[in-house]
């Protein structure tokens, strides 16, 4: 599979948290042919699994990625313009102009108007529009809206996703579609190899508005260790590399306390030995990611983090390289070869080095 025409698809998908259902749609009917089981859990987390090769009861690693984006939710409807709200962290910023679908009776077009600058004060000009100050426009007569749209209907942005430059992709939900891609090409990769232990590869829910499916996910499938993949920062503006790390140029591995430092150490050494760049990303509070869920499920879970540098985060026009979503795959898989019967004792028994995190 070609991975940015895969990605494209995926961006594509509606998928506002708690209403995945159409990337989820999408993502169940990819998985399929790549995994010897797949379900979908109650909370909406497409779970595959691949089999191992060892003795049953054999061990588990969850792979997981969320599949959900940020979006926007109708709140009123005043005289044919929709008031909203945010579903998720959007940057307010780039909302104004912005076109969009409105997902009611049927997928409608709009979009995001706001006072125009010349009946603004002097003061409001240097101001960001804030949501009370923003509509969507349908361009419909009000009795038309009001039998198509109601309150609580979602609304996406209507960016269509392409390739620019060298290798990348641009679009919506590349937070965190550009992973779930990474765990398709995991899939198929595991397709042509042989392991110990069974893979739990996840597309979970919820993650922009609390870390719900990665709760869940973890809770109910009990792995053994964990695997998680979302996006970092890239440098651009205003981002340089004292925050951001550059496209195309590999994934991160996030150290810090969502995650197990043996466990980062023994992802390292495997992506050294397969000579695939990977770059320490420190997290010392928090990851941000739903790493901070699946690390404390049950007694707790071995975590690594892995990243992928993403431009422009939580705008309409994120920015991805197909480099590195093909890069942490590939790691990833050699990883999962290397599990075996001794593996949870070199996580569990490493006391002294604990924190050695050199090479």
């Amino acid at each position: 599979m070609k991975l940015d025409k895969h990605l494209i698809e995926l961006s594509g998908a509606a998928g506002v948290s708690g209403y995945e259902h159409d990337v989820r749609d999408l993502v169940a009917r990819t998985w399929k042919p790549l995994a010897d089981d797949m379900r979908v859990d109650a909370l909406g987390n497409v779970l595959a699994t691949v089999r191992g090769q060892g003795k049953e009861p054999r061990l588990r690693i969850l792979v997981t990625a969320h599949m959900d984006e940020i979006g926007l939710m109708v709140t009123k409807i005043e005289d044919g313009f929709l008031r909203v709200i945010s579903v998720g962290g959007i940057d307010q910023r780039t909302l104004p102009g912005q076109p969009v679908t409105v997902h009611g009776t049927k997928p409608l077009p709009g979009v995001i108007g706001t006072r125009p600058p010349h009946v603004l004060s002097s003061a409001d000009r240097k101001k960001y529009p804030d949501y009370d100050h923003l509509v969507v426009d349908m361009g419909l007569p009000a009795r038309q809206v009001e039998r198509s749209v109601q309150i609580g209907d979602i609304v996406t942005f209507d960016v269509e996703a392409m390739t620019m430059g060298k290798g990348l992709v641009t679009g919506k939900a590349m937070d965190n579609r550009a992973s779930v891609a990474c765990m398709t090409r995991l899939l198929e990769l595991l397709k042509h190899r042989t392991q110990q232990w069974d893979v739990i590869v996840a597309a979970t829910v919820q993650e922009e508005v609390g870390l719900k499916g990665g709760y869940t996910a973890a809770w109910h499938t009990e792995p053994d260790l964990a695997i998680v993949v979302d996006t970092s920062w890239a440098i651009g503006v205003g981002v340089g590399d004292d925050k951001g790390f550059k496209l195309g140029d590999g994934p991160t591995l996030i150290i810090g306390p969502d995650t197990h430092p043996t466990l980062f150490r023994m992802v390292r050494s495997v992506a050294k030995d397969h000579e695939i760049k990977l770059t320490p990303e420190l997290a010392p509070t928090s990851s941000g990611t739903e790493g901070a869920a699946v690390f404390i499920s049950r007694d707790g879970v071995p975590t690594a983090i892995i990243g992928l540098p993403i431009r422009n985060m939580h705008t309409p026009v994120e920015i991805a390289a197909v480099k590195d979503i093909e890069r942490a795959a590939r790691i990833i898989a050699a990883f999962v070869e290397t599990l075996d019967d001794s593996t949870l004792d070199q996580v569990w028994l490493d006391g002294d080095d604990e924190n050695d995190n050199s090479e």
